[in-house]
């Protein structure tokens, strides 16, 4: 069985008790296969979805779930015609990579962040090139992830990062992941 992510975007208009009956169904659907749950709660979007004005507010829940394969076409399908859900993602996770809750890994990175004296100007970011923060690689930590994007929404190269290349490829999925679920910007206004 393969461990997965399923993210939920949940219309943030919904009443409470009808974004309560719509996360039922979902998790009705998975039954005994959900690990962990994370409500992250509303979040402000960082774009418009699907291109309407005022559309930029949503519930995020994240889902660490293991299941066959065949559950996760079965959702899909379900999905599609869900109103309620503005968008859901679903993400194939490493044997060796950690579920975080969203709280939790948000707080550390700004404790992180604190602590770091002013960088000299040519000091390298390798926050995640340490093997201990390796762990942290995640679309879930965002004020860290903010350190790896230009002031114009282009992922920093190696060259600027210092990350080996695997690093670097995991820090740019997590990225693509955020901007994905409308917690990055995709271009710097």
């Amino acid at each position: 069985m393969q461990k997965y992510d399923v993210v939920l975007l949940v219309d943030a208009s919904l009443a409470d008790k009808d974004r309560n009956a719509v996360l039922e169904n979902v998790e009705a659907m998975f039954d005994k296969n959900i690990l962990l749950k994370d409500d992250i709660g509303l979040k402000t979007l960082a774009y418009n979805l699907k291109d309407k004005a005022g559309n930029d507010k949503a519930y995020l829940y994240s889902y660490h779930i293991q299941s066959p394969a065949e559950n996760i076409e079965t959702f899909k399908k379900q999905m599609v015609y869900n109103k309620a859900i503005k968008r859901y993602v679903i993400y194939k996770m490493d044997p060796t990579q950690e579920f975080f809750k969203f709280a939790d890994i948000n707080a550390e990175m700004e404790k992180v962040i604190e602590g770091w004296e002013q960088k000299k100007l040519w000091q390298k970011l390798s926050f995640f090139a340490d093997k201990k923060n390796a762990k942290y690689i995640n679309w879930k930590a965002i004020p860290m992830l903010k350190k790896y994007v230009t002031r114009f929404g282009n992922i920093k190269p190696r060259k600027y990062t210092g990350n080996p290349v695997n690093l670097q490829k995991k820090v740019r999925e997590s990225i693509l992941r955020a901007r994905e679920l409308g917690l990055l910007e995709y271009v710097k206004e």
